[in-house]
């Protein structure tokens, strides 16, 4: 994978961001900025059922995501933050999709065996599977988005 600085900033920023974001609503709630908050909670809802008994609590209100979507994202900009210290290492060279599988499972696992009635997760199984889950999609991910950077930055890029 060839490293490009300018790549990892633009996707770390991005991460943060998102990331940040989650916390957007209780500050704005707590902070009687109310409108803010609700049209936050409105930017996450397409992606999360935003249920408030399975979310984080921050000043007596919920996240703008599950404790899962919390674990994900948080998980995934923290290894985004950790990844240059290991970028030398082999574990990028080949990041497939079987070895994604493997972080996804808990995941996978800790909702199918809520459902089945095998077991009752709770607000940890569901924060660590998504913990599990975002550091192996930022492993997936980098190499992914690194490969594109640079790949648009070079003048010969098929343009829209």
């Amino acid at each position: 994978m060839r490293w490009s600085w300018s790549g990892y900033a633009v996707l770390t920023v991005l991460a943060l961001l998102w990331t940040g974001g989650l916390f957007v609503a209780p500050v704005s709630h707590a902070a009687g900025h109310d409108e803010t908050a609700v049209l936050t909670r409105l930017f996450y809802a397409p992606i999360c059922h935003q249920d408030t008994a399975r979310s984080f609590w921050l000043w007596n209100w919920p996240l703008s995501v599950c404790h899962r979507c919390s674990g994900i994202y948080a998980a995934f900009t923290v290894t985004l933050l950790l990844l240059p210290l290991m970028r030398r290492t082999r574990l990028f060279d080949s990041f497939s999709l079987p070895r994604l599988a493997i972080f996804i499972l808990p995941l996978l696992l800790d909702y199918m065996l809520d459902v089945l009635g095998v077991w009752q997760n709770s607000p940890s199984s569901r924060a660590i599977s998504g913990i599990a889950a975002g550091a192996g999609l930022a492993l997936f991910t980098l190499p992914a988005w690194m490969e594109f950077w640079t790949a648009w930055r070079k003048p010969d890029f098929p343009s829209i």
